[in-house]
């Protein structure tokens, strides 16, 4: 894996599609693991599916825990 797509998969947050609702968001939080994408309107709309608190998420992709 080159530098780029390495430090692009350790980023929290980015610009891009989400992968809930499919719309293009200039906020996107991003697992670290498998780089699924989830804008903060679909995380605030279901927070029992993705958050067991307020400071961290469950991917549902690959069900790695990721903090915000």
């Amino acid at each position: 894996m080159n530098r780029r797509k390495r430090k692009a998969l350790r980023q929290k947050t980015t610009a891009g599609i989400c992968d809930v609702c499919g719309r293009e968001m200039p906020l996107c939080y991003r697992c670290q693991k498998c780089g699924y994408l989830i804008c903060q309107e679909c995380m605030a709309a279901g927070p029992r599916k993705f958050s067991c608190n307020t400071v961290t998420w469950v991917c549902p992709n690959c069900l790695n825990w990721e903090t915000l």
